[in-house]
């Protein structure tokens, strides 16, 4: 019994410190998706662009890769809500038993990446 207790707050905690792991970092993640001056797609190098050429393809990937950006963010916000609204049903012995399924399966997913 004590055990499930101890499981249990452990699994309070492990959520509880995992927002800040995974908080609203929206300007280090943006700044990421940023192409690079000078990257062009896959096999545009090769094909002899003029330096305006290369001029309009950079800004129209720039373009692109920020509106890009956002929406993946925006896809990212939905999906936790949609995680949040599902949760919302559960009972909350069935969402500590969710919890610990997630714990469990996690070890093994860091391993594959």
């Amino acid at each position: 019994m004590s055990r499930s207790f101890a499981l249990i707050g452990v699994v309070v905690v492990v959520f509880a410190a995992s927002g800040f792991l995974f908080g609203d970092d929206k300007d280090s993640k943006s700044d990421t998706k940023v192409v690079k001056q000078g990257a062009l797609p896959a096999n545009y190098s090769k094909l002899g662009l003029s330096d305006d050429q290369k001029k309009k393809v950079r800004e129209i990937r720039s373009e692109y890769n920020s509106k890009i950006a956002d929406l993946e963010e925006r896809i990212k916000d939905l999906r936790k809500k949609e995680r949040l609204a599902m949760e919302d049903v559960l009972t909350d012995t069935q969402r500590a038993r969710l919890k610990e399924l997630v714990l469990e399966k996690a070890p093994g997913e860091r391993e594959k990446k």
